[in-house]
């Protein structure tokens, strides 16, 4: 009776070890898919920066170092290889962009400027894809950590090395300026 029931609760707690570790699989995968997007909307903001540069060089308010390193915002952000890191560049780039828009906003003409305005939409755009993509990202990030950081699945996780994951957080660049 006794082996019986040894060898059912050896059953049940195999079952349960398996359960969660798909269940860290499932949920890192949805990180990493979530940080695969979230990525590509910030490399879709990125490559923007050369035409903004290009027009903030063009502004008598903003001087032409300004104009030189959002240029060169790209190079460095791209090559970001943590997380922290990326995080700083993209917060960097926001504020550069805020910076950018607050001198165009003196100059009236440019909201006749086809160019201009297209570019404005497709940086607003961008933005609004890299909030969504964010909140994605923080969601399953939370998701994962929560169920990481219950007691006797921490202990499993850390057997088993499933390390937890960083926030995604920066400060939106345009809402606010361009509203």
């Amino acid at each position: 009776m006794v082996a019986w029931f040894l060898f059912g609760f050896m059953c049940a707690a195999a079952v349960i070890v398996a359960a969660a570790y798909f269940k860290f699989v499932s949920l890192r995968k949805a990180v990493q898919r979530a940080q695969l997007r979230l990525y590509a909307c910030l490399r879709s903001r990125r490559e923007m920066l050369p035409s903004l540069a290009w027009s903030a060089a063009s502004l008598p308010e903003l001087e032409r170092e300004f104009a030189y390193a959002l240029g060169k915002m790209k190079e460095k952000c791209a090559e970001a290889d943590t997380v922290q890191k990326r995080i700083d560049c993209e917060a960097e780039v926001s504020r550069n962009l805020k910076k950018f828009f607050a001198g165009l906003a003196a100059h009236k003409e440019l909201e006749k400027d086809e160019y201009f305005l297209k570019l404005q939409r497709g940086v607003l755009a961008s933005e609004s894809k890299i909030q969504q993509c964010k909140k994605r990202y923080n969601s399953a990030v939370r998701d994962f950590n929560t169920l990481a950081g219950v007691f006797p699945l921490s202990v499993l996780a850390r057997l088993l090395d499933f390390d937890k994951y960083e926030y995604f957080d920066f400060e939106n660049s345009l809402d606010k300026i361009l509203s």
